[in-house]
């Protein structure tokens, strides 16, 4: 959750574990800033990953912690994205890239798979009515973007 009033306490929510307050499950951009990572990649699948408010230094939102931790990229998304499209278009991604493939390229062969099971219309919902086809949309595949080392 982007906080644009109070960057810091935006956060990713992971999960609560315990009634603790200290564990609430949400690692927020504070958080981050302490991590110290030795990561080639971080995936950032929730809505709106990769936005923030701009400042002189950048993009104030979730990635720019990530890479002070230590991150050398980071994929996030641009707007809110739907599940169903989602899944399919990261487990493709990571198909791609755990087979010795670029960041970028994988990411952009997953976005074109996706793209044309899109376009076949095998790409379904499922709503009260029933399974409901997803359309050709860019919404649902253009949303991912690579920051960093492509």
């Amino acid at each position: 959750m982007l906080r644009e009033d109070r960057p810091l306490d935006s956060y990713l929510a992971l999960g609560q574990v315990s009634a603790s307050p200290a564990e609430d499950g949400r690692l927020t951009v504070a958080e981050i800033y302490e991590l110290r990572l030795s990561a080639d990649l971080v995936v950032l699948s929730a809505c709106r990953g990769g936005l923030g408010s701009i400042t002189g230094d950048g993009v104030d939102g979730l990635t720019r912690p990530f890479f002070y931790a230590g991150a050398d990229t980071v994929i996030a998304t641009l707007w809110d994205v739907l599940d169903e499209p989602t899944n399919r278009l990261i487990s493709s991604f990571y198909r791609r890239y755990q087979q010795g493939g670029e960041k970028s390229v994988a990411l952009r062969a997953a976005q074109l798979e996706l793209l044309a099971a899109l376009r076949k219309g095998t790409v379904t919902v499922e709503t009260a009515l029933g399974p409901v086809k997803l359309p050709e949309n860019p919404l649902l595949w253009a949303g991912f973007v690579v920051i960093g080392e492509p």
